[in-house]
């Protein structure tokens, strides 16, 4: 955005904006983030069971994907606590 127009934004309307952009880079992140966990979970786990899965590949991703979710659980929680220091 032209620095010309943003300064002619209310201060409320900077607001706005400034969340929406917050929004979208969060939703890269997160979208990035699961095609990551898709790819590395794929890579381990999928077999030549053919085009679905079988149940131990079925475990496989439900365990991969689980340990992802914890592990970004527990990364965000020491980032936060060392940033309320």
């Amino acid at each position: 955005m032209d620095p010309q127009a943003l300064a002619n934004l209310s201060p409320q309307q900077q607001q706005m904006l400034m969340q929406r952009m917050q929004q979208e880079v969060e939703q890269a992140r997160l979208q990035e983030f699961v095609q990551n966990v898709t790819e590395k979970c794929h890579k381990k786990c999928a077999g030549t069971s053919g085009s679905q899965l079988d149940k131990r590949e079925q475990g496989c991703y439900s365990m991969c994907m689980d340990r992802y979710a914890d592990t970004v659980k527990v990364v965000t929680q020491a980032l936060q606590a060392r940033n309320d220091r």
